[in-house]
């Protein structure tokens, strides 16, 4: 299944994720970190294929390793970080490995018999 390109060269099917751009003047060399951000994060698959054609897997790994840690949610960092063979990557300073879970829960309780 192939993706149909906006003339910016992204997915038409990504403008979603760019509420905050103006996604016609947004181009794959300029933005690709949100770019990487924002399709990792919560792309289709088939945002995700035009992903990895784009940037390659190499690249991808690189900015997972610099900037997944505190850019993607913990459940797609460390999707990302298995599926990508990431065993090193760069935690905030003042940050243990520890915090990214307590960090990023949004677990909260919730009564019934209130």
């Amino acid at each position: 299944m192939s993706v149909e390109l906006a003339p910016n060269g992204l997915p038409q099917s990504s403008v979603w994720l760019f509420p905050e751009y103006d996604f016609a003047r947004m181009s794959p060399d300029k933005y690709a970190g949100v770019i990487m951000e924002r399709i990792l994060n919560r792309g289709s698959w088939s945002e995700i294929r035009w992903l990895l054609d784009t940037y390659g897997k190499r690249e991808i790994a690189k900015w997972v390793r610099a900037h997944g840690y505190r850019r993607l949610d913990r459940r797609a960092f460390n999707y990302w970080r298995n599926m990508l063979g990431i065993k090193r990557y760069t935690i905030p300073r003042g940050r243990s490995p520890d915090d990214h879970d307590l960090l990023e829960c949004t677990c909260t309780p919730y009564a019934t018999n209130v």
